[in-house]
């Protein structure tokens, strides 16, 4: 069980993607039901875990029987969702498709969006951002040059982990726990011959990925398609990435990790373009 100073560190990651939606003055809890509504999302949607009522009032500093009460309502409109297996909260679909639009609005602003295309231009293939929502890699930006081939998804499509390279590198930054869980609670399909699949050479492939800041796709999700990916700078701990994929008759798999250097720059152009617009 993470303290409750390191779950706080959480829940920035996610106020610096939303910042748009709401912010407490001078940083402390206002008396209006509003803010202590917003305070108990805050909490759940920075937590990487489900939270005990107890937990979201030690984060949230407000009365055990107010936020149980906050949580209930939250709760009965699918803002927050009871966990499966317990009676931990976490977000609720309303909750995680407000993120979801958030982020999307904020990276298509002129800056962010105008650097993805840039850099599918300057490449001449396809460029998305993504995240991870729902053990699900999803895409919330893409641009990309009108070339027959490749690999293109639009807004709010989704993808596997285990043989995406931003899922992976999502993976790879995982706490160790958090991974073991993981690894043992997944369906891991294996899409082509190239998919790993197995618990030990996906540990080994995500410690390389963590020492080298980066992670790479070689046709382990579509025959015929290499990618690869670095992590948005963003600030706090959300977790966002960059990535480019290609198709092998115009980049081969060596070619494509030759961008790494060209990826980390715009990553972190975007990053500063989405920090200024928050």
């Amino acid at each position: 069980m993470l303290a409750p100073h390191r779950e706080q560190s959480r829940i920035s990651g996610f106020r610096n993607i939303c910042s748009c939606l709401w912010k407490f003055p001078g940083g402390r809890m206002e008396e209006a039901p509003i803010d202590k509504s917003l305070a108990i999302m805050e909490a759940v949607a920075g937590s990487r875990r489900p939270l005990t009522v107890t937990e979201i009032a030690e984060l949230t500093g407000l009365s055990m029987p107010t936020t149980h009460r906050l949580v209930v309502q939250l709760t009965e409109r699918n803002v927050l969702a009871r966990h499966l297996a317990s009676k931990r909260v976490m977000a609720g679909a309303r909750l995680t498709r407000l993120g979801i639009d958030a982020v999307q609005a904020s990276l298509n602003a002129d800056q962010p969006h105008a650097l993805l295309k840039s850099l599918a231009m300057s490449l001449g293939e396809f460029a998305q951002i993504s995240m991870v929502v729902d053990g699900e890699l999803v895409c919330v930006d893409a641009a990309a040059v009108r070339r027959p081939g490749g690999l293109h998804l639009e807004q709010g499509n989704r993808g596997p982990l285990h043989c995406t390279s931003i899922g992976k590198l999502h993976l790879a930054h995982m706490p160790d726990d958090a991974l073991s869980a993981w690894l043992r609670s997944s369906t891991r399909r294996k899409f082509t011959s190239k998919t790993l699949t197995g618990e030990t050479r996906l540990r080994a492939h995500f410690n390389e990925i963590r020492a080298q800041g980066w992670a790479s796709c070689n046709e382990e999700w579509n025959a015929g398609v290499v990618g690869c990916g670095v992590r948005i700078p963003l600030r706090g701990s959300a977790f966002i990435g960059l990535c480019v994929s290609a198709p092998t008759a115009r980049m081969t798999y060596e070619e494509m990790i030759a961008n790494v250097p060209i990826l980390r720059k715009f990553a972190g152009d975007i990053a500063l373009a989405f920090d200024a617009s928050a």
